[in-house]
């Protein structure tokens, strides 16, 4: 009964009172409105030690995913982070947005490489060590078309340009995942590259303060655009953290937010647990119950760390 309210709660978003009524109309279990959150919370606790392993555990992977979106706890303003990879995914509120958050989560000495968006906060990192996203580059090129005849000259040519980025990412892709096929995609990108910064050189010359801006700061990053194409495992976009927070987003518009510190446990716990269950196909329901059973009675709580038919590949 614990887990199934902690699922309704928070993998299905469900009120308090909603979940009342399911109770007693499903299962023929008569709860409280008080009980509901009660269980909440006392699952938020069981699951302290295995999301504690998941944050360990992150810090040690090859290649991860992190962004942030606004969140609200009574109605003062949060930021709920998240840092995904393969087979982990853990979330963190936090009052701040700056570095200090992402470098707690990760670790001042993260030796893997990071794939996010060009926000500063994630700048900590050597440039080698990042893969700025592309889905936000190409959003960037977009908004230069309304930007005047010489801002759109130079969008419509950027957009070109990442169009054919990503048809050879995508053929390559669709490759084995060999040295020759990535030397292969080294190779077709080379020119790209190259007309691509040729732009940019010429584009932070343009008096216009957008185009001229956008141009010197992707110039300022530019080993960063390119990890995808020597490293194994990066991908060009932030797609996978960005679904992540899906679920997120959703809970945050029905709720408006927590009220506690508490329901912030609740919050974050409950949805690195759900993510984690899906990318390692481990129904959630089961496990939620495994964790409310062992903390029940007093056994350790059982672990969210990739088995060994799972493996997690360890940063160079």
């Amino acid at each position: 009964m614990q887990a199934a309210v902690a699922l309704l709660s928070g993998r299905y978003r469900l009120s308090r009172r909603e979940v009342v009524a399911v109770c007693e109309d499903l299962l023929g279990a008569p709860l409280a409105v008080g009980s509901v959150d009660g269980l909440c919370r006392a699952t938020a606790a069981a699951l302290a030690e295995p999301v504690a392993e998941l944050a360990v555990a992150i810090r040690d992977v090859p290649v991860a995913h992190a962004d942030e979106t606004g969140w609200k706890q009574a109605g003062q303003r949060q930021w709920l982070w998240v840092v995904t990879t393969t087979l982990l995914t853990v979330f963190t509120l936090a009052a701040s947005r700056g570095r200090g958050v992402i470098t707690g989560l990760l670790g001042e000495d993260f030796g893997g490489r990071l794939v996010s968006d060009r926000y500063s906060a994630y700048g900590w990192l050597p440039l080698e060590q990042r893969q700025v996203c592309w889905a936000h580059l190409r959003r960037d090129f977009a908004a230069l078309l309304h930007g005047g005849p010489s801002a759109a000259e130079l969008g419509l040519a950027l957009l070109d340009l990442t169009d054919q980025i990503f048809a050879a990412w995508q053929q390559a892709r669709a490759e084995p995942a060999t040295p020759a096929a990535r030397q292969r995609l080294s190779e077709t990108l080379a020119p790209l590259q190259a007309e691509m910064r040729a732009l940019l050189e010429a584009g932070q010359q343009q008096r216009a303060a957008k185009p001229a801006g956008l141009s010197r700061s992707l110039l300022q990053v530019w080993p960063a655009l390119w990890t995808f194409v020597h490293v194994p495992g990066v991908e060009p976009t932030n797609n996978a953290a960005e679904r992540a927070l899906r679920p997120a987003v959703l809970w945050r518009k029905g709720c408006f937010g927590t009220q506690s510190d508490g329901g912030n446990q609740f919050v974050t716990r409950l949805l690195s647990v759900a993510a984690t269950c899906r990318q390692q196909q481990r129904p959630l329901l089961a496990y939620l119950t495994a964790v409310c059973t062992a903390a029940q009675l007093g056994q350790p709580s059982p672990s969210l760390l990739p088995t060994p038919a799972l493996t997690l590949p360890q940063a160079a």
